[in-house]
């Protein structure tokens, strides 16, 4: 009987020390940031937070573990055009702007993250909206825009046109006021570009075409955060965006 009990005892033992074991990785502290540039104006890309990621590869990890393929993991883009992340591994990275409302892009290759990359990116809008007015009477708010495809050819269909008003500046497809008055005043059009202007008889060379949404019924005392989106039907139909504008209802 004793016997049994000093095995088990030991065996236990055996057991603890074989969960001390230090780990020998050090924790991800690298730092990668930057800039998501929109090619037209030269400035970071108008978008709503989080919309679309960055899809990274570490090549660094597959060369160590020969035979596995390393699987991407996304980093987050914010509204202003910027991501950073701090907790990564030090190592060699394949990085792709994916998935968002642009032409796409080649993957940039073999990006080498120390303690601190910084890694911009250039892309192409599919569309521009600009010339965001809002016109407000009494509690009725009118929009007028107008929408931009500086690049035509191989063009997907322009998908739709719509509000997004919010009560705070977060304001895009993640957050807005989600009620019908608003959505069932959006312009849904699923056609070509050419076959957009033929739609609205307007000159078939056209490159721009204005849109006005309303009236949207809003509240007196609130203020309001409103932009328009504009999508083509590509992928995930991610928006352009317009620059946001603030209403303060009486």
């Amino acid at each position: 009987m004793k016997n049994i009990f000093y095995l088990v005892f030991g065996a236990a033992l055996l057991s603890l020390a074989s969960c001390q074991k230090i780990d020998n990785w050090d924790e991800p502290g690298a730092r990668l940031y930057g800039n998501v540039i929109d090619s037209y104006t030269g400035t970071n890309l108008l978008m709503d937070n989080n919309d679309w990621q960055i899809r990274i590869v570490d090549r660094t990890w597959e060369k160590m573990n020969p035979g596995a393929v390393a699987q991407y993991q996304t980093l987050a883009v914010m509204k202003d055009g910027v991501y950073n992340n701090s907790k990564l591994f030090s190592g060699t990275y394949d990085m792709l702007p994916y998935d968002g409302p642009f032409w796409p892009v080649d993957t940039v290759k073999a990006v080498v993250l120390e303690k601190e990359t910084q890694q911009d990116f250039t892309v192409t809008p599919y569309l521009q909206v600009t010339d965001l007015n809002a016109t407000l009477v009494g509690t009725s708010l009118t929009l007028t825009c107008i929408v931009k495809a500086p690049k035509i050819t191989g063009l997907p269909n322009l998908y739709e046109v719509k509000p997004f008003l919010s009560l705070t500046t977060f304001c895009g497809n993640s957050n807005y006021i989600n009620i019908a008055e608003y959505n069932n005043l959006r312009k849904s059009i699923n056609r070509t570009w050419a076959a957009e202007l033929v739609n609205l008889k307007l000159p078939p060379t056209s490159d721009a075409i204005s849109y006005t949404m309303g009236p949207l019924p809003v509240k007196s005392g609130y203020t309001y955060y409103v932009r328009v989106g504009a999508n083509v039907n590509a992928l995930s139909r991610r928006y352009n965006y317009s620059p946001i504008v603030k209403v303060v209802v009486p």
